[in-house]
């Protein structure tokens, strides 16, 4: 147990040392610039042919595994793995067998990538050593075991574990960023008593307690291995393993892309304030305003540039002249409203039909308990009156309504006032005959609205051809009701 723990210290120590010390340079301030890049790490599939070097003659066997592996810079990686193997000794009539189950981190070192000629090595030689534990079992025919075990039998088992060192050389070949292919031999002694045992026999010297040599397990096998790892925290790609980049690759290029850049020129050809280097229009008229990129100014799009546009924000959607201004057609007045409605209306004329009682004719409202005639109602007076005058013979009854505020008889006198004030307007304001008029009032008998209370669309006066013969209606009896005044005056005959 010792040991086992000896071991996984001095791994801890060895990894944290190499991580630290990527970062030992650098200067207080953070004024130092890292060319590392962030790069993916590589996971390893392998198979090989593992044999025994022992007191007995070492067979080929068979044994796989995998390992991961993540770079500490561009020489010096850092690989953990696992392997399984099954080995054969013999020395005629003496077999022993042994399987076996290991883990280990190496310390690999790249020893041709301190060459900068080529952005990635196409070849790495890595050389590389390292510390693991093993559990290990090896069945024995016609050896004898030193009674000093207590194994004296010809045939039996050994059942060891210990720790391992191990040591090695590859050769990789990169067949694309993602996938390289390897050659490794690696070599394992177990540390400590065990390690004699490992083809089943142990040879102590002349019957002392030491053994005279360890057995070594060889491993040449071969390796399948991918890199994984997609994008930086910037959302960059990772690179592949550093010990396949060039240590000076992202120097290389920050050193390219400076020579690269122009020479700085500060000529301005046209005066422009825009610098030839950046100016896309290298010679813009003289005195005309133009963008950051040196180009002619539009500012509204109407294809005539500002040095010349009479009126650089003319309105969208409008041609422009020569001189960019925009052709907006002047705007319509009032005036021209009333003068193609008097045109219209003068050539406008009702068919007169003896009896026609079912013509629509506006109606005008009036405000809570007033007899007033608002402005808002002068125009539908006026298209009554345009009516009566193109339809000589037609007479026009004129009935006054109130809402279902107030008494009843309040409400027939107020009715009656709604009606003459229409009346008396028709005739001062629009010269109508006084006879072609009848008055009539309904008080809140005829509600077009259902409602108990006030309703502006109830009170109202409304017009409708008059029956023939229908006269005016008496004012029904009660004092004076509503607010309001009349237009008439004696010339009109009331």
């Amino acid at each position: 147990m010792t040991v086992r723990n000896l071991v996984f210290a001095v791994l801890f120590m060895c990894a944290t040392f190499s991580l630290s010390a990527q970062d030992a340079a650098a200067p207080a301030g953070g004024a130092y610039r890292s060319f590392t890049p962030a790069d993916q790490w590589e996971l390893g599939l392998h198979a090989g042919v593992p044999f025994v070097s022992g007191d007995l003659d070492g067979k080929l066997g068979f044994g796989g595994g995998l390992h991961v592996r993540k770079a500490l810079d561009h020489i010096f990686s850092v690989r953990v793995g696992g392997l399984y193997a099954k080995t054969k000794n013999e020395v005629d009539p003496s077999t022993a067998e042994m399987s076996w189950i290991s883990g280990s981190a190496q310390l690999v070192v790249t020893v041709n990538n301190f060459r900068f000629d080529k952005p990635y090595r196409k070849l790495g030689v890595n050389l590389f050593a390292g510390l693991g534990y093993t559990s290990f079992t090896t069945d024995y025919t016609n050896i004898e075991q030193d009674p000093k075990r207590g194994s004296p039998a010809a045939a039996g088992s050994i059942d060891g574990s210990g720790a391992t060192f191990d040591a090695g050389i590859g050769l990789a070949y990169r067949v694309s960023p993602k996938f390289n292919i390897g050659l490794e031999w690696t070599m394992t002694s177990v540390l400590g008593g065990n390690g004699d045992i490992l083809d089943g026999d142990e040879n102590y010297r002349d019957g002392g307690s030491a053994t005279s040599y360890s057995d070594f397990l060889h491993y040449p096998h071969l390796t399948l291995n991918f890199n994984l790892g997609g994008k930086d925290k910037n959302g960059a790609a990772k690179s592949e393993p550093l010990y396949w980049a060039n240590p000076l690759a992202q120097v290389s290029d920050a050193i390219s892309a400076l020579e690269a850049r122009p020479v700085y020129d500060p000529t301005d050809t046209d005066s422009d304030g825009v610098i030839d280097m950046i100016d896309q229009e290298k010679e813009s008229p003289a005195g005309a305003r133009v963008d950051p990129r040196g180009v002619t100014l539009d500012s509204d799009m109407d294809k005539v540039m500002d040095y010349k546009d009479k009126e650089p924000f003319s309105p969208p959607g409008y041609l422009v002249d020569a001189n960019g201004v925009a052709q907006v057609p002047k705007p319509i007045t009032e005036n021209d409203v009333n003068r193609l409605i008097d045109a219209k209306l003068a050539n406008f004329k009702l068919p007169v039909q003896e009896g026609l009682s079912d013509w629509f004719l506006p109606i005008i409202n009036f405000s809570s308990n007033s007899y007033n005639i608002g402005y808002g109602e002068y125009e539908k007076l006026y298209q009554i009156a345009q009516v009566l005058k193109n339809n000589s013979k037609v007479r026009v009854a004129v009935t006054g309504h109130t809402d279902a505020v107030g008494s009843e008889g309040y409400n027939n006198v107020l009715s009656y006032n709604r009606a003459m004030a229409a009346i008396e307007f028709l005739v001062n304001q629009h010269g109508i005959s006084r006879d072609r008029l009848v008055l009539d009032y309904a008080g809140e008998g005829s509600a077009l609205v259902p409602a108990k209370g006030s309703s502006e669309m109830n009170r109202r006066a409304d017009f409708r051809v008059a029956k023939s013969g229908e006269a005016d209606k008496a004012r029904p009896e009660g004092p004076d009701a509503g607010k309001g005044r009349f237009m008439g005056n004696k010339a009109s005959g009331f």
